[in-house]
């Protein structure tokens, strides 16, 4: 009989994924000269990244005649940027990140036997693919480093320096330089893993709230529950609050990869340009559906919950409880995923939405080129 797969367990592997993007913050009793170190190191993943930006816009107007060179260029931009932008805005939200983890934590460590299964049933539900998304892409990123020893380039990516890197010392520094780079943007592309955690764990929550409403046979407990559910409603929209913006910027990624992928695949370019832009569109993509997925349950849930305690035996209460009930039922704005009116509510429909467009622009993209005249 395999071994379950254990709330602590998921929570640990999501840290392990995550923990050289220096973005899970330390816990609120941390020496200070811990703090110190991960600040440290927080800011060297930035310059390191900041390095390799200036490189790479370098690099970029150096092969404005060479497609293959000039996308790849706009490649590492776009991720070493990426690393910078979730960086600073998981500085910025340090405090609240620490927040959502510590009641995470003490939810989980108290949870009773029925928030339990809530919980061991979302694991079931999804931790294969996310499970799977972390493994691949760390066996991608290792591939990624070790090509060098097999290519006949001394560097593993196709970039330009005002000065000469013949020098083995040189050139063992910028491989260096590589390396650390590529194990801090495969930690920071997992960062979808950690906000899907934080919301699938709200989603239980809430799922869990519906089962409080049902079992209500008081006035005070439906107002303990009527206090949770707004309790429950802060959390969620401070977890929207820390990755709404790292989801609008995939999703402007997803956006981009996707129309130059129409572009490209209608106009003479080289086989593994386009190969590249079909790798990075499919997971620009994917990126965007592991914070959908949740994201879209969130939003439906935060505003059914309350309708569980209709599923009660209402007709038996008082008229003073039905009154409390009627109100518990009054429509709740849901919790969503968006960034005002530059991305809206982020769900599985969106997402599906998204997808038809993006295939509808390809196919008549190549329709229009095909009916040119030749």
């Amino acid at each position: 009989m395999s071994k379950q797969i254990t709330p602590e367990g998921v929570i640990r592997f999501t840290w392990f994924s995550v923990a050289l993007s220096f973005c899970w913050p330390l816990s609120d009793d941390s020496s200070r000269s811990r703090v110190l170190g991960f600040r440290i190191l927080q800011i060297s993943a930035v310059v390191n990244a900041f390095l390799m930006l200036v490189t790479s816009i370098y690099s970029f107007f150096l092969n404005l005649d060479n497609m293959t060179a000039l996308f790849r260029c706009i490649f590492q931009v776009i991720y070493t940027a990426q690393l910078i932008l979730q960086t600073f805005i998981c500085w910025k939200k340090r405090d609240s990140l620490q927040r959502i983890i510590r009641e995470m934590m003490k939810c989980i460590n108290e949870a009773k036997q029925y928030e339990r299964k809530i919980f061991d049933a979302y694991i079931a539900k999804c931790n294969i693919l996310y499970g799977s998304y972390v493994v691949i892409l760390y066996i991608a990123a290792l591939c990624f480093m070790l090509g060098t020893l097999f290519l006949s380039s001394a560097l593993p990516l196709s970039i330009e320096y005002p000065f000469p890197i013949n020098y083995t010392a040189v050139s063992l520094v910028i491989n260096l330089h590589y390396i650390i780079l590529f194990i801090t943007c495969a930690a920071h592309v997992c960062m979808c893993v950690f906000g899907a955690l934080l919301l699938w764990f709200t989603a239980a929550r809430f799922e869990c709230l519906a089962v409080e409403f049902e079992a209500t046979t008081n006035i005070s407990m439906l107002i303990y529950c009527i206090k949770k559910q707004l309790y429950l409603r802060r959390y969620a929209e401070e977890v929207v609050g820390c990755f709404r913006f790292m989801v609008f910027y995939f999703l402007s990624l997803a956006t981009f990869f996707v129309t130059g992928l129409g572009i490209i695949l209608v106009i003479d370019t080289p086989t593994i340009t386009r190969m590249e832009f079909v790798s990075h569109s499919s997971f620009s993509l994917m990126h965007v559906y592991m914070y959908a997925w949740p994201a879209d349950l969130v939003q439906d849930i935060s505003e059914n919950a309350s309708r569980s305690a209709y599923d009660m035996k209402w007709y038996e209460q008082s008229l003073e409880m039905r009154k409390y009930i009627l109100n518990v039922l009054v429509y709740q704005k849901p919790v969503t995923l968006s960034v005002g009116c530059l991305m809206p509510e982020l769900t599985l429909r969106f997402f599906c939405s998204f997808m038809s467009n993006a295939l509808s622009f390809c196919t008549g993209l190549r329709a229009m080129v095909q009916d040119e005249p030749e």
